[in-house]
């Protein structure tokens, strides 16, 4: 299974300025080597079933001459017709036109290789300008893999600040360790995710077989959205934007010295799970994934000026 690249899921559109070149004139200025070139995609990710995709180059004005922009391609989805296919490797913009474009299709396979990236700069323009080179990520959705598995969990707090009101993480307006503790989970997927059913168990109720929580009817997680489950109390604030739910049965139960979180979906299959215990220094604060959806679990406020950010990425902005 390849490295997964996530890119994401905002239309990507980068501008790259003017530039000028040198010139013997040094009382004059410097001549004027044509309009700035945008690349743009009209989709941020494609489905692996042949799904279709329009990268244009885009001029800040028209002009009298052809504009060629030369691209180059990455990421962790490999060209020549393995993973993509290519309806050119060059924009060429006529004189009087605006912009143009090429077709990017996916490829369908079998395997399961998981989201991958197009990653698409500009090598070279004649005709027009570039001040530095720069590109866009486009994202393969593959098919191949569950739904569920596109589902992570990304910041967990199982120990809050008890220091005054620092642990309020549900934003309630007071400290209690069980409703304060909460789990982040992210659809990484471009389709909705329908989350009705799934369960989550701490070590104790997974033995048991009974869930600490169980999604209720109708939870549809957005693509590229989050979810948030507190252990309780009445969470209050934006979130993120994020779907936020307690706990069905009133706590996480995420135990400080060691324990490991289970999510089931509503067949009872296993979706993920995480143990806590090599994280289990009582640090007061969340572990969050950093950077977000890609990266290791680290301390929070140790590398952020804040303790926690359910529903957010670290700084605070929305998935």
């Amino acid at each position: 299974m390849r490295l997964i690249k996530f890119a994401g899921l905002g239309l990507s559109t980068l501008i790259l300025g003017l530039s000028s070149c040198a010139t013997d004139d040094v009382d004059g200025p410097a001549p004027y080597t044509g309009p700035a070139v945008a690349l743009s995609a009209d989709m941020p990710s494609m489905i692996e079933a042949n799904g279709s995709i329009n990268l244009s180059a885009t001029l800040a004005a028209t002009t009298s001459q052809d504009v060629n922009v030369s691209l180059l391609f990455g990421g962790t989805a490999f060209g020549d017709g393995v993973d993509y296919l290519l309806s050119d490797t060059e924009i060429s913009i006529p004189a009087g036109s605006l912009s143009a474009s090429i077709l990017i299709t996916a490829v369908q396979d079998t395997l399961q290789e998981g989201n991958e990236s197009i990653e698409v700069s500009i090598a070279s323009i004649s005709g027009g300008s570039a001040g530095t080179t720069a590109g866009i990520t486009i994202t393969i959705e593959d098919d191949d893999v569950p739904l569920e598995s596109q589902i992570i969990l990304n910041e967990i707090l199982y120990d809050p600040s008890n220091s005054g009101l620092e642990g309020d993480a549900n934003g309630d307006g007071s400290y209690a360790q069980n409703e304060d503790e909460f789990l982040e989970f992210v659809n990484l997927s471009s389709q909705a995710a329908d989350l009705s059913g799934y369960q989550i168990f701490d070590t104790e109720n997974l033995t048991a077989g009974t869930p600490n929580h169980t999604f209720p009817p109708n939870t549809i997680v957005p693509a590229g959205g989050a979810i948030v489950v507190f252990g309780g109390g009445t969470p209050t604030g934006n979130f993120g934007g994020a779907i936020v739910q307690t706990s069905t049965s009133g706590d996480l139960n995420l135990n400080n010295a060691g324990d490991i979180m289970t999510l089931k979906d509503a067949n009872g299959e296993v979706v993920l799970s995480f143990d806590i215990e090599p994280l289990s220094n009582n640090p007061n604060e969340s572990y969050t994934r950093n950077p977000d959806l890609t990266g290791d679990f680290e301390q929070h406020g140790a590398n952020f000026p804040v303790l926690f950010s359910p529903g957010t990425r670290t700084d605070g902005s929305p998935f």
